[in-house]
């Protein structure tokens, strides 16, 4: 992942009743060495009204990785 990408949940993705949250890289968080943090500006859903969001990367994808399960 890298600054400028569109990424999502994965929790949202495995629930499809749920509509996806989408948001964009805008930065890095590191506690360490590591980057395991990125920041996202979310564009809609719950966490749109805040500037920045600090997520693990275990927690979020790419949105291009997203199958097309989903209608």
């Amino acid at each position: 992942m890298k600054v400028g990408d569109l990424v999502t949940w994965k929790s949202d993705v495995l629930n499809d009743k749920v509509p996806l949250e989408y948001g964009v890289i805008i930065g890095y968080g590191a506690f360490g060495k590591k980057k395991e943090f990125v920041w996202v500006k979310f564009t809609n859903g719950q966490h749109a009204h805040k500037r920045r969001t600090l997520c693990k990367v275990d927690h979020i994808l790419l949105v291009e990785d997203i199958k097309q399960k989903r209608t």
